[in-house]
């Protein structure tokens, strides 16, 4: 199981929520995305979808939204980029029916300013931060495991 981590520079306040990354949704009958808290995703896809929904339903309405910053105006949002964010394989179960499959609902392009110089967290971890230019984006264990 994968652990709860906080994602933040070692030089200055810019910080990403604290978690996996990102979060699994359900897309309920309007086309809004529910986010199933962990660890009750089941309890979340059962309620919208019904406990009788098909995996093939489930695939295609269930999803993975992934913490982004815009590199441009850094600004924070989550897109589902599927497989175009390079991530943890346990994401695989989180999302759909855990077969592999992840798909892409959202252009990688920040809502704010239409840049394309979007990063997910993950991709960010290691990496110089992109407010302050002199941090590195860490990958801190909070101690808990889900």
């Amino acid at each position: 199981m994968p652990s709860i981590d906080d994602f933040k520079c070692n030089k200055c306040e810019l910080s990403f929520p604290t978690g996996w990354g990102g979060y699994m949704y359900v897309i309920d009958d309007s086309g809004k995305r529910i986010h199933c808290l962990h660890p009750a995703k089941d309890h979340f896809v059962d309620a919208v979808l019904g406990k009788n929904a098909s995996k093939e339903l489930i695939e295609a309405r269930t999803g993975f939204n992934s913490h982004c910053i815009c590199q441009s105006c850094l600004k924070q949002f989550e897109l589902d980029i599927g497989d175009d964010e390079k991530a943890d394989s346990w994401r695989y179960y989180y999302a759909g029916t855990g077969r592999g499959c992840i798909i892409r609902r959202d252009e990688r392009k920040c809502p704010y300013c239409n840049s394309h110089d979007v990063k997910t967290v993950l991709e960010l971890v290691g990496q110089t931060c992109p407010k302050c230019k002199e941090g590195t984006i860490e990958k801190i264990w909070t101690g808990d495991i889900t």
